[in-house]
């Protein structure tokens, strides 16, 4: 079979045919494995472009995997978590076990195809050590931040520049979308997904490990005054199901993109993701 050889290990069958057949059918060769062990036995005989790996599997955890994979291929052969855990210190371990990136299990497939196809290309493959560096940094940080909530038995408010420029860029777009957007349900469900793909694109190409991803989404759904604070609650806590509504998906997948294009442009850009569903709702 013909394409960029890639392998996935993930133990539940049937992400990992979703999975592989979607990746498949845009040019990967997915060579899949049910738990470590099968992933280090097929490493022994091909040399991938990059390891998907779920990081909860029977046996051997994809932690240890990965630090022995590590022996058996290029050092710059990327390899990638792929995981629904919430805890930051997981993903730490795995990123120190010589992990380069990891992604959530409810990121669109879309976005998912997007990291392996960033994963994947020749020219990124040298950036290793810089982007593991970057995530090391963010989730240390994340880290220190939850130690120190925890042992003061309160949460303390600290001005956070990332949700400050969120919520400006978000003004943006509901500017140029208009007062009468949000008024219907279809439109809500739409920003649900936008807001998601810009707070995936700005947590950076070391993913978005879930609390720190879903602060920010709440944050950000309150302060445009789209949706009601209890419907926001209801969206947030279904927000696994709700990845899959296709109008979740193209509002993430748009935010991701109005996210990137103002970080290429600069200060003077206008996103135009709202508008543009508001134009074909």
């Amino acid at each position: 079979m013909s394409g960029i050889p890639i392998v996935l290990a993930e133990d539940d069958p049937k992400l990992r045919r979703l999975y592989g057949d979607f990746l498949g059918a845009h040019g990967f060769n997915v060579l899949t494995a049910v738990d470590g062990l099968g992933t280090l036995s097929m490493l022994h005989r091909v040399q991938p472009r990059m390891i998907l790996l779920d990081i909860v599997m029977p046996g051997m955890n994809g932690i240890e995997t990965c630090r022995r994979a590590r022996q058996l291929v290029e050092y710059h052969t990327p390899i990638v978590f792929i995981t629904s855990l919430d805890y930051a210190d997981h993903v730490k371990e795995g990123l120190e076990a010589g992990g380069d990136d990891y992604i959530l299990k409810t990121s669109p497939l879309e976005v998912i195809l997007e990291r392996v196809q960033h994963w994947t290309n020749r020219s990124a493959r040298g950036k290793s050590e810089r982007r593991r560096s970057k995530a090391l940094d963010e989730i240390r940080s994340m880290i220190d931040d939850q130690t120190m909530d925890n042992s003061s038995g309160s949460m303390q408010w600290r001005p956070d520049p990332r949700a400050t420029e969120l919520s400006d860029f978000l003004t943006k777009a509901l500017t140029v979308a208009g007062a009468n957007f949000g008024t219907s349900h279809e439109q809500q469900v739409y920003f649900l997904g936008y807001v998601a793909g810009i707070v995936d694109y700005e947590l950076g190409a070391s993913g978005s490990l879930k609390p720190q991803f879903v602060k920010y989404i709440r944050g950000a759904l309150r302060s445009s005054g789209i949706i009601e604070k209890d419907q926001i609650e209801d969206m947030v806590d279904g927000l696994d199901t709700l990845a899959a509504n296709e109008l979740v998906k193209t509002g993430w997948v748009n935010g991701r993109r109005d996210k990137g294009a103002a970080e290429a442009a600069g200060p003077g850009f206008v996103p135009r993701g709202l508008v543009e569903f508001k134009a074909v709702a």
